[in-house]
């Protein structure tokens, strides 16, 4: 067995103890200050200082539970995406789809000949994702180019940090507007589930739906992924995390698969844990000067991108109907995603009128909960996927 050099129960302990006071001065600060900044900061004293031993993640098991996160979040993420869904709302679709392609080719275009071309095309998924696009951009570029494969992770790190005082202000103009519209004592409106045809994933009583049973049917399109990429795909080029997030949309949509799996089995906190995991042990085998050799291009790619979906989103919400402030919400709020963007609407809807204020919170949920699922848990993988297949 191998010896390391803090126990399992230490290196664990110590980990959250760095996750709670990260996410607390992160709460305190009202967001304006990224959670995952102030998680690779302290992470980073701690290596550098040799405060932190850099086998800890592995001591705490953290790296094996965080492979099993990677491969489940990207099909759960799949059987987020409600084509009902996607249809009843094609314009916000498409103003979404719009903003994040136009920033996907411009930041391409801009950061090529500056920072070269694998920096340029690990940068815009990563930059509209969440912790799952930048596992995939890491972990698929850490064989070939080791030295940038925290790149993604450093966006991860910075990513709310230029998009938070647009969005704070586009969700204050947004709530305002919704406020001089709604009539008094207006409620969150909520709509009727249908009735329909039995889905065949129904059709087991709800109490044989155990963890298992949820983490099973994920594991299984993972396994079924796989096979397919180890016959059919096996030199096509296609990445296998894009056909993860199919099979995983496909069958929820056909009723095969429940939607949001791990949010049922109550296991997407830990599972996101050991994927914050999975970042801070790479960046415990990161030198401190490729550390900060990144830093640059990373303040940089976040600027630029996070001010071309500002503008995009402005100036498209407007023409296509959305409403300004509302297009930039839409777009923005990919950077920032869950549980943000609830802390966010609540704080916001408490500026309205005591008796719009519920209205309020559910118009903006409804529109941050719609883009964080079509953007960070849709498109960028897709996005990320394609780029770093390029690399």
């Amino acid at each position: 067995m191998e010896a390391y050099t803090w126990t399992f129960a230490k290196s664990f302990l110590v980990f959250l103890i760095i996750v709670f006071v990260s996410e607390s001065v992160s709460t305190k600060l009202k967001w304006f200050l990224p959670m995952p900044l102030v998680f690779g900061v302290l992470l980073c004293i701690g290596f550098a200082k040799h405060i932190l031993p850099e086998d800890m993640l592995l001591s705490a098991n953290l790296v094996s539970v965080g492979t099993i996160a990677f491969n489940v979040l990207i099909v759960h993420s799949g059987t987020m995406l409600d084509f009902r869904t996607i249809k009843m709302k094609k314009t916000e679709t498409l103003h979404v789809v719009a903003c994040s392609l136009i920033m996907t080719v411009l930041l391409v275009g801009i950061l090529w000949p500056v920072f070269g071309r694998s920096l340029a095309l690990l940068s815009p998924g990563a930059i509209i994702g969440g912790g799952a696009s930048c596992a995939i951009g890491s972990r698929w570029v850490m064989d070939k180019y080791p030295s940038l494969s925290f790149y993604p992770w450093i966006i991860f790190m910075f990513q709310g940090f230029f998009a938070m005082p647009f969005l704070f202000w586009a969700l204050r103009k947004e709530a305002k507007q919704l406020e001089d519209e709604l009539p008094d004592g207006a409620e969150v409106a909520r709509h009727k589930k249908t009735e329909g045809k039995k889905k065949t994933v129904d059709r087991l009583p709800a109490e044989y739906k155990t963890t298992a049973w949820y983490l099973g049917t994920i594991m299984l399109l993972t396994a079924l992924n796989n096979l397919l990429h180890s016959t059919l795909l096996r030199n096509s080029g296609i990445n296998p995390n894009i056909t993860a997030l199919l099979f995983g949309m496909i069958a929820a949509n056909l009723g095969l698969i429940d939607r949001a799996p791990l949010f049922r089995s109550d296991t997407y906190g830990l599972l996101i844990l050991s994927l914050m995991g999975l970042m801070a042990n790479n960046l415990a085998h990161t030198s401190l000067t490729t550390l900060l050799s990144l830093v640059a291009p990373t303040l940089f790619s976040l600027f630029i991108g996070t001010l071309i979906l500002a503008f995009c989103g402005y100036f498209l919400g407007k023409r296509m109907s959305i409403g300004p402030y509302a297009g930039m919400v839409l777009a923005l709020n990919s950077i920032m995603g869950y549980p943000v963007n609830r802390s966010l609407a609540s704080l916001i809807a408490k500026t309205a009128a005591p008796n719009k204020q519920g209205a309020v919170e559910g118009a903006l949920l409804s529109q941050l909960n719609f883009s964080t699922t079509l953007i960070s848990n849709g498109l960028s993988v897709i996005i990320i996927g394609i780029l770093v297949s390029l690399i």
